[in-house]
């Protein structure tokens, strides 16, 4: 009986039944979801960046999952981002409507009433998802708060921090921290995390400077290696650890840590294990690759005109010059349909991607509507001349799934459209629109350089990933 109780008090120990439900996101591209926590127990599935998962179970190193189709299994802990459970408030006096899906033209499915709360899922096209009535819909976010259940931390990843008065840019700076510290989370609203001080007052910080986990996975930590002889991969970092499989010479992998002359790995296809450093070459993920940057609109098209007055143009041209240096350094050769402030038509843009020879085209842009409520990321691709619409959609996808990772950016859809740079070329092209530069707030932001540089390295991010799943 006594080895019955202290075995069932290991097991609790070990697995902590996290509040059923909550969610959270894959950090890396194709990881394997597992049979058991287990290296060695073998992989269901292969999960893509950001991947949405309902936290089942939630051990010291391991995470019971499920999929939004329903798949089960287990995840390492490591290469899950676990942010803060909240909740959508409506703090406002009169009731806000629950729509089926996201416009205001969709059924009406419910209403959320003055101090009334619901489980905040994500945020999609502007509108918050939420859970309602056994479901998943749909609430304005401009109409909404986001409060969080209980007292969680966030992490500053940079020195020099500024913490604001007010979620915004052009507020008044009050304190600032350094790499490391760490802060409560009590509000979240267009890109910024309300945190308390250790004095007691409140203040902002920019949430693409902070981190939920600091043990997680951090997209700086992955670097790519080939293999210099058939090799074993195994459950630990030691030849007395189990073979999980054996990696064929010149295969490339990522390496995402460290121990004792060992690397921890993750495959093509999603395992995870440990290989001797000694016979892992590192290499440039994009060593070979052609890429077409095009910074859109240019000299007598000013692109869309921000909230404060600003060209797109400008903006386009900066983000594509950034990326093109982070591209280059990950050993690409890349090209700029323009490099100063002229004038190229579309089809020209599509073409000169066929011209170069270019394994992708990525077109750079910035969104803008008449409403200054909406904000978001998206990106485009185009079947109109692919036979397959995988072309353009997997470039765009693995872009997009990179880029929403980023804390305070929020998903604004993977889009098919017939734009005219994507559908006047043969080369696997997409277009991303970063943010709206209608909305003030997001405007801000996206004009910020520090928010520029761990928007460039995601996008960056997304190529890498692309040519690792889909390059022969």
């Amino acid at each position: 009986m006594k080895k019955t109780l202290a075995l069932i008090l290991i097991i609790m120990l070990f697995i902590n039944i996290y509040a059923y439900g909550a969610t959270g996101y894959t950090n890396i591209s194709n990881i394997g979801l597992y049979n058991n926590p287990d290296y060695g127990s073998g992989i269901k599935d292969a999960l893509k960046m950001s991947s949405r998962l309902e936290i089942l179970e939630e051990g010291d190193k391991w995470c019971r999952v499920q999929t939004p189709d329903g798949k089960t299994g287990w995840i390492d802990k490591f290469f899950i981002t676990l942010p803060s459970e909240r909740y959508v408030a409506n703090n406002i006096p009169y009731n806000i409507n629950i729509r089926e899906s996201p416009t205001t033209g969709s059924k009406i499915v419910g209403t959320l009433k003055p101090g009334d709360r619901a489980e905040y899922i994500d945020t999609y096209h502007s509108w918050h998802i939420i859970k309602y009535a056994g479901g998943e819909y749909y609430i304005a976010s401009w109409l909404t708060d986001i409060e969080y259940k209980k007292s969680e931390k966030i992490y500053f990843l940079h020195d020099s921090i500024n913490i604001r008065s007010k979620p915004s840019l052009d507020s008044k700076v009050t304190a600032q921290g350094n790499s490391g510290d760490s802060f409560e989370v009590v509000g979240e609203e267009k890109g910024w995390y309300k945190i308390k001080l250790n004095d007691g007052s409140f203040g902002y910080v920019a949430a693409w400077l902070t981190s939920h986990d600091i043990n997680s996975l951090k997209s700086d930590h992955i670097t790519y290696k080939k293999t210099s002889h058939d090799l074993n991969l195994r459950t630990g970092p030691s030849v007395e650890y189990d073979r999980i499989l054996t990696l064929k010479k010149g295969e490339t992998v990522k390496t995402v840590a460290g121990e004792n002359g060992w690397d921890k790995i993750v495959t093509q296809n999603g395992y995870v294990g440990w290989c001797n450093n000694y016979y892992l070459k590192e290499t440039l993920p994009l060593a070979g690759k052609v890429i077409l940057l095009d910074p859109g609109h240019g000299g007598h098209d000013p692109g869309a005109i921000s909230y404060s007055g600003k060209f797109e143009k400008y903006l386009n041209l900066s983000v594509a010059q950034n990326l093109k240096e982070v591209l280059n350094r990950a050993g690409a050769a890349v090209y700029m349909t323009r490099t100063g402030d002229t004038y190229i038509t579309n089809k020209e843009r599509g073409r000169l991607a066929d011209k170069l020879g270019a394994d992708i085209l990525l077109s750079i842009h910035h969104n803008s509507l008449g409403n200054s409520d909406y904000f978001g990321l998206s990106t485009y691709y185009n079947t109109i001349n692919y036979k397959s619409p995988a072309y353009g959609y997997n470039l765009a996808e693995a872009v997009y799934l990179n880029a929403i990772s980023i804390n305070g950016v929020y998903r604004d859809g993977i889009l098919d459209r017939n734009f005219e740079v994507l559908r006047e070329t043969n080369t696997p092209a997409a277009l991303i629109e970063i943010g709206f530069m209608s909305n003030p707030t997001e405007e801000m932001n996206i004009h910020n350089l520090s928010f520029q540089n761990v928007m460039v390295e995601k996008i960056a991010g997304g190529i890498v990933d692309y040519f690792y799943a889909y390059s022969n």
